[in-house]
């Protein structure tokens, strides 16, 4: 269920403004100039003992003179004020409020206590606050004006967008607006005192006059919450679009002293939303132009690439740059739709992706109308981006032909027509068709609508999200960590949960050493075993390849000799005695726990490969078989595991399996491990698994 029923704060039958001011220049008159000029159709109760009558409505003394249930109160009063007002306004029964004031957490020490006291008057009334430090919301299809924003209400499409800026919040705005797309929900969450960005994107999930739900968010304070609100979209078909900042550590600095949100791992927050099919986007144009295609567009059940017809031949190079560059395809066009493109097009166009139809199709615009349909009726495409740059005077003609075209098909279509001017853009706009500026823009986009299609395909295909409750349930050999703090009762516990680990054992002398490896065979690798020795290969801790008895004696002996010499004061528990595993290739699997998501697993190609590429991919624990696999296929190095120039491909799904199961532990152990590291973990070839050569905790 809804943490908060926000029913009577988007769709009020009655308003409170405590605070009204008579002054229009004052930011506390604009919420009732707003609500009075776009006619909403509710009560209005003004509050201030200044004024018998302000714009027409009649002026209360207090909130003592309101009717009960009000269903929302504006309170645009002081922070030191706030918190006393809206005591008094619960015990006027008022169903929900939004507090514009400054002045709390993102001031400090003292804004934090009032921030604090503001928490706990919300947890015990249950009355949903927005804010405080907010610029408000608006519902424009119900003309709920609740904001001291100057907007400009001639647009309303099925839009919601949530901002923890509310000043970028307003810029996206009017960007959009200069796109032709308005939000017909805006609300600006300020420091989120009760009322959560993602109970926000939970309500709009439900909203049957929302289509997409797009965001900018510095940092997510409630996981749990986050989790909800994105199912809630996608169980209702509700894509999710949002910006998410404070990547550098500047950004997230800013973004801290701003709204008091934790940024985070933006690694994580990237893997998180990639596994929930949220669309992450990285500046404001993408952000703009990915809601204005996913509001026009088509979230298409056709699985395919990217089609691009063009008039330009340069224009169709610069949009196949790009499809390559994000990681898109090109379409291959089938034959049939190549040969019916040569019956129609002059011999100087080109019929492949992209299809250059010349600048001379003006002069025939009948097969500039079939061209189109035979490209989108390609069963390899998905999407149709068509490159314009024609002036006014073919406008007419053309863009009735693209409206019929566009409503047509189930595809979508995306027309880039370079600098229009302002009667082609508007006739573009009104006839339903979604315009994009440049190919560059367009194309980045088309890939966030083509992604999301993939992911949303994937997730109904398969079960993504592994319940935590049963992981819980798993059996482990030890309910906490505290005797595992060598490598070798590392292994032991990661063995608990099928792990695969090299055969071998502890010894504490050399003769149990010698007995160890004629049951083991040759080759040997004899490691010391000390929670107090971290890294054991860079001071003598290790000796490989031991191949004979001789050699295990000097072996012993050798590293027994360089830890009284490197480390006097160590626990020497033992020495650790493995088979040595020499075919595969070395991964790296790490988890370390996030202040937001809790337990998150690193992978990688292991050994020195970690540090040298960096070429790493995060999820949150515990992880889904689809997450597994999308992580393994995520890295650079996955054409060595899949096998190139004729090698044999690794084991792929004993990786996978192990990968679920490292998280699954991690999981259990979420309260125990600080940091989790196994480096290397050998994947053999296929059918022969994987082994944990090394392990280490923190905890």
């Amino acid at each position: 269920m809804p943490t908060f029923n926000l029913q009577p704060m988007f769709s009020p039958k009655s308003i409170a403004i405590i605070g009204a001011s008579g002054d229009e220049r004052k930011l506390s008159a604009r919420p009732l100039v707003n609500l009075r000029n776009q006619g909403y159709k509710g009560t209005v109760y003004p509050v201030n003992p200044k004024y018998e009558d302000i714009a027409g409505y009649k002026c209360l003394e207090d909130i003592e003179s309101l009717p009960e249930n009000i269903d929302l109160a504006i309170v645009s009063v002081s922070a030191k004020q706030a918190l006393p007002v809206l005591e008094q306004l619960a015990e006027r029964l008022v169903k929900s409020a939004v507090v514009y004031s400054s002045g709390f957490s993102e001031i400090g020490q003292e804004g934090s206590h009032l921030q604090h006291d503001l928490t706990d008057f919300i947890n015990r009334t249950r009355i949903p606050v927005c804010g405080p430090n907010s610029l408000g919301f608006y519902n424009q299809s119900e003309k709920v004006i609740a904001t001291f924003a100057a907007v400009d209400f001639d647009i309303g499409d099925p839009v919601a967008f949530i901002t923890q800026s509310g000043a970028f919040g307003s810029f996206t705005y009017a960007m959009a607006k200069e796109m032709g797309l308005g939000y017909n929900y805006f609300v600006s969450t300020g420091n989120e005192a009760g009322v959560d960005f993602f109970d926000y994107v939970e309500y709009f999930a439900q909203n049957e006059n929302v289509k997409v739900i797009g965001g900018y968010i510095e940092g997510a304070r409630d996981l749990e919450k986050m989790t909800q609100g994105i199912s809630a979209a996608e169980k209702n078909n509700k894509p999710i679009i949002l910006m998410k900042v404070g990547s550098s550590q500047r950004g997230a600095e800013a973004a801290s002293s701003h709204t008091s949100s934790l940024a985070g791992n933006q690694s994580v927050y990237e893997s998180f939303f990639k596994q929930k099919n949220v669309v992450q986007v990285y500046d404001e144009e993408e952000l703009v132009d990915t809601l204005a295609l996913f509001n026009k567009g088509k979230i298409s059940p056709n699985r395919g690439d990217v089609g691009i017809v063009t008039i330009s031949g340069g224009a169709g190079i610069v949009m196949a740059d790009k499809c390559e560059e994000y990681g898109i395809q090109t379409a291959n066009l089938t034959e049939e739709t190549t040969s019916k493109l040569k019956e129609i097009l002059p011999p100087f166009a080109s019929v492949n992706n992209p299809v250059d139809l010349t600048a001379q199709i003006i002069q025939m615009i009948d097969h500039f109308e079939e061209s189109l349909n035979i490209v989108l009726e390609d069963e390899n495409v998905e999407a149709l981006v068509l490159y314009m740059q024609l002036g006014d005077a073919i406008a007419p003609q053309i863009i009735p032909k693209l409206k019929q075209i566009n409503e047509q098909t189930d595809k979508t279509l995306v027309i880039c027509w370079a600098q229009p001017s302002q009667k082609t853009k508007d006739a573009l706009l009104d006839g339903g068709l979604c315009w994009l500026p440049t190919p560059t823009r367009a194309i980045k986009a088309v890939k966030n609508l083509i992604q999301y299609n993939e992911g949303r395909e994937r997730r109904g295909q398969t079960k993504n999200d592994l319940p935590e409750q049963k992981v819980s349930e798993i059996a482990a050999t030890t309910t906490d960590l505290k005797n595992a703090k060598t490598e070798y009762d590392i292994k032991q516990e990661l063995a608990g949960y099928g792990i695969s680990i090299p055969r071998g054992a502890l010894v504490k002398n050399v003769d149990d050493a010698i007995n160890c490896v004629e049951d083991i065979g040759y080759p040997v690798v004899l490691k010391v075993a000390s929670s107090d020795i971290t890294h054991k290969s860079d001071n003598g801790g290790v000796k490989v390849n031991i191949n004979t008895k001789e050699e295990v004696i000097e072996a012993y002996k050798s590293i027994i000799s360089n830890m009284e010499k490197n480390y006097p004061s160590a626990n020497i528990e033992g020495i650790l005695i493995e088979e040595m595993i020499k075919d595969g290739i070395e991964v790296f699997i790490g988890c370390f726990q996030d202040s937001l998501f809790g337990p998150c697993i690193m992978f990688g190609l292991g050994g020195i490969y970690v540090e040298v590429l960096s070429d790493v991919v995060i999820r949150k624990a515990p992880l889904s078989e689809q997450d597994a696999e999308d992580m393994i296929r995520s890295i650079k190095g996955y054409k060595i595991l899949k096998g190139t120039r004729g090698k044999v491909p690794s084991d792929i799904s004993a990786l996978a399996s192990d990968l679920v199961k490292i998280s699954e532990f991690c999981w259990q152990y979420k309260d125990s491990i600080i940091e989790l590291d196994i480096n290397p973990l050998v994947v053999k070839s296929k059918g022969e698994g994987v082994v944990a050569l090394d392990a280490a905790i923190v905890s």
